[in-house]
Protein backbone atom coordinates (compact mmCIF):
# COMPACT_ATOMS: atom_id res chain seq x y z
CA UNK A 1 0.00 0.00 0.00
CA UNK A 2 2.90 2.35 0.76
CA UNK A 3 4.11 1.89 -2.82
CA UNK A 4 0.65 2.65 -4.11
CA UNK A 5 0.42 5.87 -2.11
CA UNK A 6 3.84 7.02 -3.37
CA UNK A 7 2.93 6.20 -6.96
CA UNK A 8 5.79 3.69 -7.34
CA UNK A 9 3.61 0.70 -8.15
CA UNK A 10 4.53 -2.03 -8.84
CA UNK A 11 7.36 -2.49 -6.33
CA UNK A 12 10.63 -3.29 -8.06
CA UNK A 13 11.11 -6.99 -8.62
CA UNK A 14 7.52 -8.06 -7.77
CA UNK A 15 5.70 -10.64 -9.83
CA UNK A 16 3.21 -8.21 -11.36
CA UNK A 17 1.07 -10.92 -12.91
CA UNK A 18 0.54 -12.46 -9.44
CA UNK A 19 -0.08 -9.05 -7.90
CA UNK A 20 -2.70 -8.28 -10.50
CA UNK A 21 -4.61 -11.45 -9.71
CA UNK A 22 -4.34 -10.98 -5.94
CA UNK A 23 -5.34 -7.32 -5.89
CA UNK A 24 -7.39 -6.59 -9.02
CA UNK A 25 -9.17 -3.54 -7.57
CA UNK A 26 -5.96 -1.85 -6.43
CA UNK A 27 -4.28 -2.70 -9.70
CA UNK A 28 -7.12 -1.14 -11.66
CA UNK A 29 -7.16 1.94 -9.43
CA UNK A 30 -3.51 2.52 -10.24
CA UNK A 31 -3.94 2.17 -14.00
CA UNK A 32 -3.81 5.94 -14.60
CA UNK A 33 -0.44 6.06 -12.84
CA UNK A 34 0.82 3.27 -15.05
CA UNK A 35 -0.13 5.28 -18.11
CA UNK A 36 2.14 8.15 -16.99
CA UNK A 37 5.89 8.17 -17.76
CA UNK A 38 7.52 5.67 -15.43
CA UNK A 39 9.70 7.00 -12.67
CA UNK A 40 11.15 3.56 -12.04
CA UNK A 41 12.20 0.66 -14.23
CA UNK A 42 9.19 -1.12 -15.73
CA UNK A 43 9.40 -4.70 -16.94
CA UNK A 44 7.67 -6.09 -19.97
CA UNK A 45 5.15 -7.80 -17.71
CA UNK A 46 4.44 -4.48 -15.96
CA UNK A 47 3.68 -2.86 -19.30
CA UNK A 48 1.41 -5.75 -20.24
CA UNK A 49 -0.52 -5.40 -17.00
CA UNK A 50 -1.11 -1.69 -17.65
CA UNK A 51 -2.34 -2.38 -21.18
CA UNK A 52 -4.77 -5.03 -19.97
CA UNK A 53 -6.09 -2.67 -17.26
CA UNK A 54 -6.51 0.18 -19.73
CA UNK A 55 -8.46 -2.12 -22.03
CA UNK A 56 -10.72 -3.10 -19.15
CA UNK A 57 -11.35 0.55 -18.26
CA UNK A 58 -12.18 1.28 -21.87
CA UNK A 59 -14.82 -1.41 -21.65
CA UNK A 60 -16.16 0.43 -18.57
CA UNK A 61 -17.28 -2.59 -16.54
CA UNK A 62 -14.54 -2.50 -13.92
CA UNK A 63 -14.64 1.27 -13.70
CA UNK A 64 -18.38 1.13 -13.07
CA UNK A 65 -17.86 -1.50 -10.42
CA UNK A 66 -15.21 0.57 -8.59
CA UNK A 67 -17.03 3.87 -8.85
CA UNK A 68 -20.50 2.39 -8.35
CA UNK A 69 -20.63 -0.40 -5.82
CA UNK A 70 -17.68 0.85 -3.74
CA UNK A 71 -19.05 4.39 -3.60
CA UNK A 72 -22.50 3.12 -2.66
CA UNK A 73 -21.00 1.07 0.16
CA UNK A 74 -19.18 4.12 1.51
CA UNK A 75 -22.25 6.32 1.27
CA UNK A 76 -24.38 3.65 2.89
CA UNK A 77 -21.96 3.52 5.83
CA UNK A 78 -22.08 7.30 6.14
CA UNK A 79 -25.88 7.17 6.28
CA UNK A 80 -25.79 4.47 8.95
CA UNK A 81 -23.52 6.67 11.06
CA UNK A 82 -26.18 9.39 10.97
CA UNK A 83 -28.88 7.52 12.84
CA UNK A 84 -30.19 8.75 16.17
CA UNK A 85 -28.87 6.56 19.03
CA UNK A 86 -32.32 6.72 20.65
CA UNK A 87 -34.78 6.24 17.78
CA UNK A 88 -32.37 4.40 15.42
CA UNK A 89 -33.86 6.42 12.54
CA UNK A 90 -32.01 8.67 10.09
CA UNK A 91 -31.54 12.15 11.54
CA UNK A 92 -34.10 14.71 10.39
CA UNK A 93 -33.76 17.54 12.94
CA UNK A 94 -30.39 16.68 14.53
CA UNK A 95 -28.95 18.44 17.57
CA UNK A 96 -25.70 17.98 19.48
CA UNK A 97 -26.04 17.37 23.21
CA UNK A 98 -23.49 18.26 25.86
CA UNK A 99 -22.03 14.74 25.65
CA UNK A 100 -20.81 15.53 22.12
CA UNK A 101 -23.18 13.04 20.47
CA UNK A 102 -25.86 13.91 17.91
CA UNK A 103 -29.51 12.99 18.42
CA UNK A 104 -32.89 13.60 16.84
CA UNK A 105 -34.32 16.68 18.58
CA UNK A 106 -37.71 15.15 19.40
CA UNK A 107 -36.12 12.00 20.81
CA UNK A 108 -33.57 13.72 23.07
CA UNK A 109 -36.11 16.27 24.35
CA UNK A 110 -38.42 13.42 25.40
CA UNK A 111 -35.44 11.62 26.93
CA UNK A 112 -34.52 14.64 29.08
CA UNK A 113 -38.06 14.80 30.45
CA UNK A 114 -37.37 11.51 32.21
CA UNK A 115 -33.61 11.41 32.72
CA UNK A 116 -30.80 13.98 32.85
CA UNK A 117 -28.08 11.63 31.68
CA UNK A 118 -26.50 10.90 28.32
CA UNK A 119 -28.32 8.19 26.33
CA UNK A 120 -24.91 7.12 25.02
CA UNK A 121 -22.61 7.29 28.05
CA UNK A 122 -25.20 7.32 30.87
CA UNK A 123 -23.21 10.13 32.53
CA UNK A 124 -24.99 13.23 33.89
CA UNK A 125 -25.26 16.09 31.37
CA UNK A 126 -27.18 19.33 30.98
CA UNK A 127 -30.07 19.76 28.55
CA UNK A 128 -28.49 22.35 26.26
CA UNK A 129 -28.88 21.40 22.60
CA UNK A 130 -27.14 22.90 19.58
CA UNK A 131 -28.45 22.38 16.01
CA UNK A 132 -26.21 20.02 14.03
CA UNK A 133 -26.48 21.76 10.67
CA UNK A 134 -23.78 19.74 8.89
CA UNK A 135 -25.38 16.44 9.92
CA UNK A 136 -28.80 17.61 8.74
CA UNK A 137 -27.42 18.65 5.35
CA UNK A 138 -25.45 15.42 4.94
CA UNK A 139 -28.41 13.16 5.61
CA UNK A 140 -30.73 15.28 3.48
CA UNK A 141 -28.40 15.10 0.48
CA UNK A 142 -27.86 11.34 0.84
CA UNK A 143 -31.59 10.63 0.96
CA UNK A 144 -32.54 13.07 -1.78
CA UNK A 145 -29.91 11.56 -4.09
CA UNK A 146 -31.34 8.07 -3.53
CA UNK A 147 -28.37 6.75 -1.54
CA UNK A 148 -30.51 4.91 1.05
CA UNK A 149 -33.06 2.13 0.82
CA UNK A 150 -36.77 2.61 0.15
CA UNK A 151 -37.80 1.99 3.77
CA UNK A 152 -35.30 4.50 5.17
CA UNK A 153 -36.25 6.99 2.46
CA UNK A 154 -39.97 6.68 3.25
CA UNK A 155 -39.40 7.17 6.99
CA UNK A 156 -37.10 10.14 6.42
CA UNK A 157 -39.43 12.07 4.12
CA UNK A 158 -42.46 11.31 6.28
CA UNK A 159 -40.73 12.56 9.44
CA UNK A 160 -39.16 15.61 7.78
CA UNK A 161 -42.56 16.56 6.38
CA UNK A 162 -44.03 16.36 9.87
CA UNK A 163 -41.25 18.50 11.31
CA UNK A 164 -41.66 21.11 8.59
CA UNK A 165 -45.44 21.19 9.00
CA UNK A 166 -45.39 21.64 12.78
CA UNK A 167 -42.29 23.70 13.56
CA UNK A 168 -43.07 26.67 15.80
CA UNK A 169 -41.22 28.68 18.38
CA UNK A 170 -37.87 28.59 16.60
CA UNK A 171 -36.05 31.91 16.24
CA UNK A 172 -34.38 30.87 12.99
CA UNK A 173 -37.61 30.19 11.09
CA UNK A 174 -40.88 32.08 10.71
CA UNK A 175 -43.15 29.10 11.25
CA UNK A 176 -44.36 25.94 9.51
CA UNK A 177 -42.94 25.28 6.04
CA UNK A 178 -46.10 23.99 4.38
CA UNK A 179 -44.66 23.94 0.86
CA UNK A 180 -41.61 21.97 1.99
CA UNK A 181 -43.81 19.58 3.96
CA UNK A 182 -46.01 18.96 0.92
CA UNK A 183 -42.95 18.11 -1.19
CA UNK A 184 -41.69 15.69 1.48
CA UNK A 185 -45.04 13.93 1.81
CA UNK A 186 -45.19 13.55 -1.97
CA UNK A 187 -41.75 11.92 -1.98
CA UNK A 188 -42.79 9.68 0.91
CA UNK A 189 -45.80 8.63 -1.15
CA UNK A 190 -43.49 7.80 -4.04
CA UNK A 191 -41.30 5.67 -1.75
CA UNK A 192 -44.23 3.86 -0.12
CA UNK A 193 -43.76 0.10 -0.43
CA UNK A 194 -47.10 -1.16 0.92
CA UNK A 195 -50.73 0.03 1.28
CA UNK A 196 -50.24 1.05 4.92
CA UNK A 197 -47.36 3.39 4.08
CA UNK A 198 -49.27 4.78 1.12
CA UNK A 199 -52.31 5.47 3.32
CA UNK A 200 -50.16 7.32 5.89
CA UNK A 201 -48.58 9.58 3.25
CA UNK A 202 -51.92 10.30 1.55
CA UNK A 203 -53.59 11.19 4.85
CA UNK A 204 -50.85 13.62 5.80
CA UNK A 205 -51.18 15.29 2.40
CA UNK A 206 -54.89 15.77 3.15
CA UNK A 207 -54.13 17.23 6.59
CA UNK A 208 -51.58 19.54 5.03
CA UNK A 209 -54.09 20.74 2.44
CA UNK A 210 -56.38 21.68 5.35
CA UNK A 211 -53.54 23.65 6.98
CA UNK A 212 -52.75 25.45 3.74
CA UNK A 213 -56.36 26.51 3.38
CA UNK A 214 -56.24 27.87 6.93
CA UNK A 215 -53.11 29.82 6.06
CA UNK A 216 -54.87 31.28 3.03
CA UNK A 217 -57.81 32.36 5.21
CA UNK A 218 -55.45 33.96 7.73
CA UNK A 219 -53.83 36.00 4.95
CA UNK A 220 -57.29 37.09 3.81
CA UNK A 221 -58.21 38.18 7.34
CA UNK A 222 -54.96 40.14 7.61
CA UNK A 223 -55.81 41.97 4.40
CA UNK A 224 -59.33 42.71 5.68
CA UNK A 225 -57.87 44.16 8.89
CA UNK A 226 -55.78 46.61 6.88
CA UNK A 227 -58.68 47.67 4.64
CA UNK A 228 -61.74 47.66 6.90
CA UNK A 229 -60.45 49.00 10.20
CA UNK A 230 -62.58 48.00 13.21
CA UNK A 231 -64.59 45.27 11.49
CA UNK A 232 -61.43 43.62 10.22
CA UNK A 233 -59.87 43.77 13.70
CA UNK A 234 -62.91 42.03 15.16
CA UNK A 235 -62.55 39.20 12.67
CA UNK A 236 -58.82 38.99 13.47
CA UNK A 237 -59.55 38.63 17.20
CA UNK A 238 -62.17 36.01 16.47
CA UNK A 239 -59.69 34.07 14.32
CA UNK A 240 -57.31 33.88 17.29
CA UNK A 241 -60.08 32.33 19.36
CA UNK A 242 -61.03 30.07 16.46
CA UNK A 243 -57.46 28.81 16.30
CA UNK A 244 -57.63 27.64 19.90
CA UNK A 245 -61.02 26.02 19.28
CA UNK A 246 -59.71 24.28 16.15
CA UNK A 247 -56.82 22.89 18.16
CA UNK A 248 -59.26 21.45 20.69
CA UNK A 249 -61.51 19.99 17.99
CA UNK A 250 -58.59 18.26 16.30
CA UNK A 251 -56.83 16.94 19.42
CA UNK A 252 -59.74 16.17 21.76
CA UNK A 253 -60.65 12.79 20.18
CA UNK A 254 -57.11 11.53 20.80
CA UNK A 255 -56.71 12.73 24.37
CA UNK A 256 -58.19 11.36 27.56
CA UNK A 257 -58.24 14.29 29.94
CA UNK A 258 -59.78 15.66 33.09
CA UNK A 259 -59.74 19.10 34.68
CA UNK A 260 -57.42 19.56 37.65
CA UNK A 261 -59.45 20.40 40.74
CA UNK A 262 -56.53 20.72 43.16
CA UNK A 263 -52.87 21.63 43.19
CA UNK A 264 -51.04 18.30 43.32
CA UNK A 265 -47.56 16.94 42.85
CA UNK A 266 -47.10 16.40 39.12
CA UNK A 267 -43.76 14.84 38.05
CA UNK A 268 -41.62 16.59 35.48
CA UNK A 269 -42.73 15.57 32.00
CA UNK A 270 -46.42 15.16 32.92
CA UNK A 271 -48.59 16.11 29.94
CA UNK A 272 -51.33 18.68 30.39
CA UNK A 273 -53.50 20.79 28.12
CA UNK A 274 -54.33 24.44 28.71
CA UNK A 275 -57.96 25.54 28.51
CA UNK A 276 -59.02 26.46 24.99
CA UNK A 277 -61.22 29.38 26.10
CA UNK A 278 -59.02 32.48 25.94
CA UNK A 279 -61.32 34.74 27.99
CA UNK A 280 -61.74 32.14 30.74
CA UNK A 281 -58.01 31.42 30.77
CA UNK A 282 -57.21 35.09 31.19
CA UNK A 283 -59.70 35.39 34.04
CA UNK A 284 -58.17 32.41 35.84
CA UNK A 285 -54.65 33.78 35.46
CA UNK A 286 -55.61 37.22 36.81
CA UNK A 287 -57.08 35.94 40.09
CA UNK A 288 -55.54 33.68 42.77
CA UNK A 289 -56.70 30.08 42.31
CA UNK A 290 -58.59 28.45 45.20
CA UNK A 291 -56.24 28.07 48.18
CA UNK A 292 -53.54 30.39 46.73
CA UNK A 293 -52.57 33.89 47.85
CA UNK A 294 -51.47 35.42 44.55
CA UNK A 295 -52.33 35.21 40.85
CA UNK A 296 -49.80 34.22 38.18
CA UNK A 297 -50.64 37.35 36.15
CA UNK A 298 -51.61 37.45 32.50
CA UNK A 299 -49.40 38.61 29.64
CA UNK A 300 -50.43 38.94 26.02
CA UNK A 301 -48.02 36.23 24.83
CA UNK A 302 -50.05 33.69 26.78
CA UNK A 303 -52.74 34.01 24.12
CA UNK A 304 -50.75 31.76 21.80
CA UNK A 305 -50.84 29.01 24.43
CA UNK A 306 -54.62 28.69 24.48
CA UNK A 307 -55.49 25.00 24.06
CA UNK A 308 -51.83 23.98 23.77
CA UNK A 309 -50.58 20.58 24.90
CA UNK A 310 -47.68 21.11 27.31
CA UNK A 311 -45.39 19.23 29.65
CA UNK A 312 -44.66 20.14 33.25
CA UNK A 313 -41.16 21.53 33.62
CA UNK A 314 -41.50 21.96 37.37
CA UNK A 315 -44.09 22.60 40.02
CA UNK A 316 -44.63 26.20 41.05
CA UNK A 317 -44.95 27.54 44.59
CA UNK A 318 -47.76 27.26 47.12
CA UNK A 319 -48.50 30.99 47.05
CA UNK A 320 -49.55 30.74 43.40
CA UNK A 321 -50.45 27.02 43.18
CA UNK A 322 -49.18 26.91 39.64
CA UNK A 323 -47.02 24.89 37.25
CA UNK A 324 -44.19 25.97 34.96
CA UNK A 325 -44.98 24.59 31.53
CA UNK A 326 -43.23 24.15 28.19
CA UNK A 327 -45.14 23.62 24.97
CA UNK A 328 -44.85 20.11 23.59
CA UNK A 329 -44.71 21.35 19.99
CA UNK A 330 -41.99 23.91 20.80
CA UNK A 331 -39.76 22.47 23.54
CA UNK A 332 -37.05 25.06 22.99
CA UNK A 333 -39.45 27.98 23.33
CA UNK A 334 -40.07 30.11 26.43
CA UNK A 335 -41.96 28.89 29.48
CA UNK A 336 -45.06 30.22 31.24
CA UNK A 337 -46.75 29.62 34.59
CA UNK A 338 -50.42 28.68 34.72
CA UNK A 339 -52.72 28.05 37.71
CA UNK A 340 -53.71 24.46 38.32
CA UNK A 341 -57.40 25.04 37.61
CA UNK A 342 -56.60 26.25 34.08
CA UNK A 343 -55.16 22.86 33.14
CA UNK A 344 -56.45 19.49 32.01
CA UNK A 345 -54.41 16.42 32.92
CA UNK A 346 -53.82 14.06 30.00
CA UNK A 347 -54.01 10.38 30.83
CA UNK A 348 -52.81 9.07 27.47
CA UNK A 349 -49.10 9.06 26.55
Amino acid sequence: KAHLLRGTWPPFGWRTDLYERAHPSLAAAMAPKCAKPATRRMTKKTTAVCKRIEATETDGSLKHQLQGSTAMEVLSKIAEQHRCPISQQLLVDPVMAEDGHIYERRAIVQWFLKKKASPTTNKPIGDKLVPAVAARQTVGELVEQGMVGAEASFNFFLERGRVRATRVGCSSVSGPDLEGAAADFQRALGAAADPEQKMAAEFQLKALAWMREGSRLAAEVHSMGQQQGGAGQDIRDWMLELGGAARAVVTAPFLQEHRLTEWQDLPKGTRVRILNDSEELRRLCERPPPGAEESVKWVSDMQAWVGAVCTVLRQGDENHKNYVLVREDAPGDRTFCFPYDALLLLNSP
